[in-house]
């Protein structure tokens, strides 16, 4: 009497069984499975859509749109709160961007998202002029970059300060952004909605 091969049989009905589940689990998803849309916001007439945690708005000046991408939305950045006054020498080009290199290293990756941020909205979306500057010389990173703060009163300066915050405060040519990681961001994108308009002051 010949012998059946058991092994091999088992062995198809398993992959069979598997095949069937997959079969299954495949026309579950695709028939009770919606896919996420987008997070949306209308905020002051402008509408936002958040793709991979940044929040998109288009924004208009002199007949050219821009599309506007930060990290939090104008909703989040409300309670942010803004104190003092900015003098006429704010309005001075270039923008000096500046901040303390003597920070722990977890802490630059905050800054350097700061900096970049409100660096690259000023050029392209509001057509400014920035320079990087440092608070004082004592890195490699700072050589050969200007050394200013608050006290330089003949310089448009925006001081980022990993501080307790958020909060943004004017202090006559100096903006203040202050806060600890991503408070930081709140308050850049804070300031930055007021540049766009979207936002009062």
């Amino acid at each position: 009497m010949e012998e059946k091969p058991i092994g091999s049989f088992n062995a198809f009905l398993i992959v069979l069984a598997i095949l069937a589940l997959i079969a299954v689990g495949i026309f579950v998803v695709s028939k009770y499975y919606t896919p996420r849309e987008p997070s949306r916001l209308v905020y002051n007439h402008f509408e936002f859509k958040k793709i991979q945690n940044v929040w998109y708005t288009q924004w208009q000046k002199d007949g050219q749109v821009y599309d506007i991408g930060l990290r939090f939305n104008p909703k989040e950045v409300e309670t942010v709160p803004v104190s003092g006054r900015l003098n006429d020498t704010f309005r001075r080009q270039p923008f000096y961007i500046t901040f303390d290199p003597e920070q722990e290293e977890e802490d630059y990756k905050f800054l350097a998202l700061g900096v970049a941020e409100i660096g690259l909205n000023i050029v392209r979306g509001l057509g400014g002029q920035i320079e990087s500057a440092c608070t004082q010389n004592v890195t490699d990173a700072c050589v050969d970059r200007p050394i200013l703060t608050c006290e330089n009163d003949d310089k448009a300066v925006i001081y980022l300060q990993l501080t307790e915050g958020p909060r943004v405060t004017l202090d006559g040519n100096c903006l203040i952004l202050q806060g600890q990681e991503l408070d930081l961001i709140k308050a850049v994108d804070r300031v930055l909605y007021h540049f766009y308009n979207i936002m009062p002051g």
